[in-house]
């Protein structure tokens, strides 16, 4: 079970660097003419907070196996 858990531990953070790689490719890609508006701003502000949720998550599930 520990090492199961550790797995899945390494398993959230990696996501949790491919998630913001590809908000970062995402945002500085896109042509700016169709970016703006509050959607922008929401979208932006939710997956910031999902990929510190996740972060936070994977690390806990390191943490937990000491």
């Amino acid at each position: 079970m520990r090492a199961l858990s550790i797995v899945c531990g390494i398993a959230v953070i990696v996501m949790t660097l491919h998630l913001g790689h590809g908000i970062h490719h995402f945002y500085s890609h896109a042509g700016h003419q169709g970016m703006h508006g509050i959607a922008l701003y929401g979208a932006m502000a939710a997956a910031a907070l999902m990929g510190v949720l996740s972060l936070v998550g994977g690390f806990l599930l390191l943490k937990g196996n000491r």
